[in-house]
């Protein structure tokens, strides 16, 4: 099968879906099917290039920041990939077009679909859906009948958690919408806790130091400014050193070292700023206990990399919840999370155990070559 895959983002630029576009498109190809990607070009990228057997394709963006942009740079990048998408069609002789984000990529599946009777599948990101999130929510009011006709003329539609779906139909409720999770490189990101005997209880630090781990981008819908303040008293109940490392970057991380100065935790708190992979692996080995105190989230992309490595997840029930959390960790509200996280430092016990779980359910339902078999069989779906 020929596939062509449209996102403005994919790496290194762009944040989980970027990531997410990534290993679909390389299991892809893996599984034998030839993948192209038009994408936004950035900076000193080249305009085309093949890497792990995919084809990528850039086409000249507005785009200034790394992680993150704007809707004119989105619109840029449309503009760009409609000139470019029809060539790409006729030399590739696509089968079929997966749509990373139906806003602002969504037109592009339309144009091909009535040019060139070329099926779609619009992957929604969670931004792309009217009142997922406040960023954009005037220009969607404006853009409500350009969305309901690109999902409408889809030939599928797929959320990456129930939490989404559910924000997806309460906008439009008149089109199916499937479920297919995120995925997770297991073969890198493996914490051999599966190996381990579940009744010995070894930190590995000799000083009882609890390593709580919190991985994403900083703005304020991650839920930090709740728990910063708090972590003095998490130390007091627990007894034992409690340090919460921050590994990630964003505009909302002045404010957290802020909140963290005024309310005196610094000696537990650490900003360790953006990571790459390698290094991300040696701060989830080091870690005990992985949170996620979101407000939103679609499928968290840190939180499945947590669970390989086998930590513990305490998460609130944003996106992707139901979908990660069973016998490996806890989920609870924002007005609970900082109890719940004293008793987990205060257990561990079932760290371990909820740990052991986490790698499991990481390497038997999330690996990202299930997750591309899982889209293939909507791709063929779709040709039918």
């Amino acid at each position: 099968m020929n596939i062509l895959i449209v996102s403005h983002e994919y790496p290194p630029i762009g944040g989980g879906g970027a990531n997410a576009c990534l290993y679909l498109a390389k299991n892809y190809a893996m599984l034998g099917n030839k993948v192209t990607v038009l994408t936004a070009c950035f900076k000193e990228l080249p305009q085309e290039e093949g890497i792990d057997s995919v084809r990528i394709v850039r086409v000249k963006a507005l785009r200034k920041k790394e992680d993150k942009s704007t809707f004119l740079e989105m619109l840029s990048f449309l503009c760009s990939a409609w000139v470019k998408v029809g060539q790409i069609a006729k030399q590739e002789k696509v089968d079929v077009c997966q749509i990373f984000f139906g806003i602002p990529s969504g037109p592009i599946g339309m144009y091909l679909k009535k040019r060139y009777s070329i099926p779609y599948v619009i992957r929604f990101g969670g931004g792309d859906i009217p009142g997922a999130q406040k960023r954009f929510s005037l220009i969607y009011k404006f853009l409500t009948p350009a969305i309901r006709a690109i999902w409408g003329n889809a030939d599928a539609l797929v959320a990456n958690s129930t939490v989404l779906k559910q924000k997806a139909l309460q906008f439009e409720n008149r089109y199916p919408i499937g479920i297919i999770s995120n995925g997770v490189d297991s073969d890198f990101f493996t914490g051999g806790k599966l190996k381990e005997n579940p009744k010995i209880v070894d930190s590995g630090k000799s000083d009882g130091e609890i390593n709580v781990l919190f991985v994403s981008r900083l703005i304020q819908g991650k839920g930090l400014q709740h728990i910063i303040p708090e972590m003095k008293r998490i130390n007091a109940v627990c007894g034992k050193k409690v340090l919460l490392t921050i590994v990630g970057d964003g505009p909302y991380r002045e404010e957290l070292e802020r909140i963290t100065s005024e309310s005196g935790t610094e000696p537990y708190v650490a900003f360790e700023g953006k990571k790459n992979k390698k290094e991300l692996y040696d701060y989830y080995s080091r870690a005990d206990l992985f949170i996620l105190p979101s407000e939103s989230e679609g499928m968290p992309n840190v939180v499945l990399e947590a669970m390989a490595m086998g930590l513990p997840i305490l998460m609130t029930p944003c996106g992707g919840s139901k979908e990660l959390i069973a016998d490996n960790g806890r989920i609870e509200p924002i007005e609970r999370f900082v109890d719940a996280l004293i008793e987990m430092c205060g257990d561990e016990r079932t760290r371990i155990c909820m740990g052991r779980q986490s790698e499991l359910l990481a390497r038997t339902k999330f690996s990202w070559q299930e997750k591309a078999k899982e889209y293939i069989a909507v791709f063929e779906r779709s040709r039918r």
